[in-house]
């Protein structure tokens, strides 16, 4: 296993000089930030019971993102499959930030986790709904932060907050990604954490613990490992 890692280390720092291709999301929380103009972000994400979720975005316009994503329960493995149905994603970049004040996005997240077994088209851990995000560089170059906010029941609604930061830690070839997700509302409350790593100038790949000390319940997982990859390009 140490060899392995190894082998990952030394190649990730081989490509030191690169870029990350996708910055637009932190782990389950976004940022303020969208796609350049033309620009694509296709991914799929490996979690717990064999689930993959796989996602693609469009930077329609220059502050506009639209994209979609399909949950697939279970598709890994010999247990029988469960298909959602696909969730819209939208953000809209309302100001891009200046020297004294952050940028501001607003958007739209249908995508949750592992689908209910009652076939309500819910989820066991809710979409993002509706959100308002402000984000900036602070204390030190590269250093990102995000605070934002979030409804994903108009019904009983119920306002959560959520907070997310990004920081290098080797050149930009390594970041290292933590949130709090659900920080006013302590049952669903969950604090994450995880490295991206920049293959190329068009591939990154994330190893994340997410959830990290939380209580284990029904469509809760405690530490859970996920890895998610994301290829991004422009046309």
């Amino acid at each position: 296993m140490f060899k392995k890692m190894l082998v990952l280390a030394v190649f990730v720092f081989s490509f030191a000089s690169l870029s990350f291709a996708n910055k637009t999301y932190v782990i389950d929380t976004p940022t303020a930030g969208v796609l350049s103009y033309g620009a694509y972000d296709m991914g799929f994400r490996c979690f717990s019971y064999g689930n993959i979720i796989s996602n693609i975005n469009f930077g329609i316009f220059k502050p506009l993102d639209i994209g979609a994503s399909w949950e697939l329960d279970k598709f890994i493995g010999k247990d029988q499959a469960q298909v959602a149905v696909p969730a819209l994603n939208i953000k809209l970049r309302l100001y891009g930030g200046s020297m004294v004040l952050p940028q501001l996005a607003i958007g739209y997240d249908g995508q949750g986790y592992f689908i209910n077994n009652d076939y309500s088209g819910k989820y066991l851990q809710r979409e993002k709904g509706l959100y308002i995000v402000i984000g900036r560089e602070l204390f030190a170059d590269g250093l990102i932060f995000n605070v934002g906010a979030n409804v994903n029941n108009f019904l009983k609604t119920r306002v959560y907050g959520f907070i997310n930061a990004m920081a290098p830690v080797y050149k930009e070839a390594v970041y290292f990604m933590t949130e709090y997700d659900n920080v006013n509302y302590f049952p669903h409350a969950r604090l994450s954490c995880g490295l991206k790593f920049a293959l190329t100038e068009y591939i990154d790949v994330d190893c994340i613990i997410r959830d990290c000390w939380g209580k284990e319940s029904v469509g809760r997982i405690s530490n859970e490992r996920v890895f998610r990859i994301s290829y991004s390009g422009k046309f």
